[in-house]
């Protein structure tokens, strides 16, 4: 009796509240919370079979001039998220963390639809753990959820390997970095995280998950964290690739 209740009134609220896509604002007969002509009119990097692709340029540019070794293995973003290549890209991520209501679903499903098409490539091969890219304690207050642990659980869901959210932890609150000068952002994120049990990634290979790369900031500092674990290795996935 419960259920056909609640099944009536989720259909009144439907009827009601219909769903929309988040980037055009269609009606949606689905649950998912993009629709499919918006997902299919994304740009794609093809960085999952291009060799020395641009996140690895960029990483490698960066690695460069570290003192310490960083035994970075390889990185892919899924999507462009520039201005004149991904446009509605850009909708869909800031709608889903800064629209007026956001959902972490967006994310969700924009990892399980990245992983899909990735599966066949060899990205993922020999992942032990994939681990978002964590918030501070107070940002996750605010929005209520951590967009790369979702696009973790959507990776996941496809690719079965298990999401690590004990271990990586950043230890302070920096300004949102999409407001900082290419410059600054090295500045903001020092010393932002910290790996709790080092231990535990001995001899691991971590893929790394972000919503988007920018300048590499971000990532940069996570690694250099994770660098004193001996036999750790590195690879780096984001869904969005700020390039210009």
């Amino acid at each position: 009796m419960l259920s056909i209740l609640s099944i009536c009134w989720r259909s009144i609220l439907e009827v009601l509240f219909p769903s929309c896509c988040i980037a055009c604002g269609q009606k949606l007969l689905q649950e998912e919370p993009i629709c499919s002509s918006c997902i299919d009119s994304i740009s794609r990097t093809e960085h999952a079979v291009l060799p020395n692709n641009g996140i690895d340029m960029l990483l490698m540019e960066l690695l460069q001039a570290e003192k310490k070794k960083i035994r970075y293995e390889h990185g892919a973003a899924w999507a462009y998220y520039n201005r004149e290549r991904g446009k509605v890209f850009r909708s869909i991520i800031e709608g889903g963390k800064f629209g007026a209501h956001p959902n972490p679903m967006v994310f969700y499903m924009l990892g399980r639809v990245a992983a899909q098409e990735y599966v066949d490539s060899d990205l993922f091969d020999d992942i032990d753990y994939l681990v978002p890219v964590p918030l501070h304690s107070r940002r996750l207050r605010e929005r209520g959820f951590n967009q790369s642990e979702y696009i973790c659980r959507g990776l996941s869901e496809v690719l079965n390997i298990p999401v690590d959210t004990e271990h990586l932890k950043r230890v302070r609150n920096n300004p949102h970095q999409s407001r900082s000068k290419f410059t600054d952002r090295f500045k903001n994120v020092k010393d932002l995280f910290a790996v709790s049990y080092p231990e535990e990634w001995k001899n691991k290979h971590i893929l790394l998950v972000d919503d988007v790369i920018t300048s590499g900031s971000t990532m940069m500092a996570c690694m250099k964290q994770m660098t004193p674990i001996r036999g750790c290795r590195i690879s780096v996935f984001a869904l969005g690739w700020a390039h210009n």
